[in-house]
């Protein structure tokens, strides 16, 4: 017998803002271990079993593929089946792969647990997150849900960096730059923290039951009227294959790309470079320092795309690269334990985490915002797959020009990825906004 809309009962703001905390909590811990504390581990593994760091730093490419071929099926799976269920799953998954760490010693067995652990994180985070928002804020606060769901990544990240570095301290002898893991027990204890507080949150998040209102009949009414305001005023824009004639699609995806080169090893090889100039204890401080940074950074991302526009707000992202890039490089002349080295650090952590938007909220509001609306979702995927490729092959590639060289000539090279790259994409966006104009004045003629 279906629900009628007497025996149905309207949720309170309070509850629904629980299930965004609950979300915030998701992306904290269960994301922040299977996604955040990983690069972490690199330099302790890479001494212990005498791999390269270009073979290593692999697990990140392929996770990254991975987890993006897994992603559409996740999302179906939502649809069908209870969402409970396939947030444990993810849950479940995750920890498996932090088993699988602590039991591996040979690269294949690290790739596929680096792979089980990309695809978990899908279940709960990639899709699961956005799934609970998008249903218990089908109208008016979505976005604002989804930017407090996910500072939740940038607020573990605070704790959890420290925290890390402090458990692998304990487990380690020899000293940061050579030393080695004298045991795997931090993948075990992360395994288990990662596994009862995805249990825990588990038991409470669920999207909305069938005889419950999220929203009520006036804030819906609301919703589509503005939604209706927008649609009138927004570029309606080009259609896909239209847009894979452009020749600027292809400089700014290329662009894209190349910086995706330079940013891979900003967010995945930081911790194997720093441990090799800084205490455990030092990297772990600079890593909660880029919390901060990246908590600030996603909160401001927005209002920067909203009031500077796509290119001047991309520039300011290069800017903030180019920086941090430059602070790695100066550390790179210094001697082991330097104190000026901890305080470039720190600089590196802020301006890397402020500009963290360009690839977090940046392929959604560049793709509406250059090609319009018509082929949105479409747009979105290629736009972001530019990205995914060339942070994909980033991390290995860092590794190999260190294994050539050292490390000073591979964060150059990431420099000069990440100039190149934000001067293509910047090109790119104002060649296309000026073609955007010229399409609405043939189309007001017409």
């Amino acid at each position: 017998m279906n629900t009628t809309v007497n025996d149905k009962k309207v949720v309170s703001n309070g509850y629904k803002y629980f299930m965004v905390f609950l979300c915030m909590f998701t992306q904290a811990i269960p994301y922040g271990i299977a996604q955040n504390i990983q690069p972490l581990f690199v330099h302790p593994l890479v001494n212990t079993f005498h791999f390269s760091l270009a073979s290593y730093t692999l697990i990140f490419t392929f996770g990254a593929v991975a987890a993006a071929v897994a992603s559409p099926f996740i999302g179906k799976g939502l649809g069908k089946y209870n969402f409970k269920l396939m947030y444990f799953i993810g849950i479940a998954l995750a920890a498996l792969a932090y088993v699988f760490f602590g039991f591996s010693s040979k690269l294949p067995e690290f790739y596929g647990a680096a792979i089980l652990c990309m695809i978990g994180s899908t279940f709960f985070s990639g899709q699961g997150v956005p799934w609970v928002i998008n249903h218990w804020f089908p109208g008016k606060g979505r976005g604002t849900a989804l930017g407090i769901a996910f500072c939740g990544g940038s607020i573990g990240n605070i704790f959890l960096q420290p925290t890390t570095q402090a458990i692998l301290k304990h487990y380690m002898v020899g000293g940061t730059k050579h030393g080695h893991l004298i045991s795997m027990q931090p993948f075990f204890i992360f395994a288990i923290a990662l596994f009862v507080i995805g249990l825990i949150i588990t038991f409470f998040i669920r999207t909305p039951k069938e005889d419950e209102i999220v929203i009520s009949e006036a804030e819906l009414k609301e919703a589509k009227a503005a939604a209706a305001e927008a649609k009138a005023a927004e570029f309606e824009g080009w259609s896909a294959q239209e847009v894979m004639k452009m020749k600027w699609f292809w400089v700014f995806s290329a662009g894209f790309l190349i910086i995706g080169l330079g940013l891979a090893a900003l967010n995945e090889d930081y911790a194997a470079f720093l441990d090799t100039k800084l205490s455990l204890t030092d990297v772990g401080f600079i890593g909660s320092m880029y919390g901060v940074g990246c908590l600030i950074g996603n909160v401001s991302g927005g209002i920067l795309f909203d009031k500077l526009g796509t290119a001047k707000a991309m520039t300011f992202a290069g800017v903030m690269y180019v920086v941090s890039i430059a602070m790695m490089i100066f550390i790179s002349f210094q001697p082991f334990g330097a104190p000026q080295s901890k305080v470039a650090g720190i600089a590196y952590a802020i301006f890397c985490g402020l500009a963290v938007f360009s690839y977090m909220s940046g392929p959604a509001f560049m793709a509406k915002d250059l090609f319009g609306a018509k082929d949105e979702g479409v747009m979105l995927g290629l736009v972001g797959l530019a990205y995914a490729i060339g942070f994909g092959i980033g991390a290995p590639l860092f590794g190999v020009i260190k294994g050539l060289s050292d490390f000073t000539v591979a964060w150059d090279v990431m420099l000069g990825c990440v100039v190149i790259g934000f001067i293509l994409l910047v090109i790119s966006v104002i060649k296309i906004k000026g073609m955007q104009k010229q399409f609405e004045a043939e189309k007001a003629n017409k």
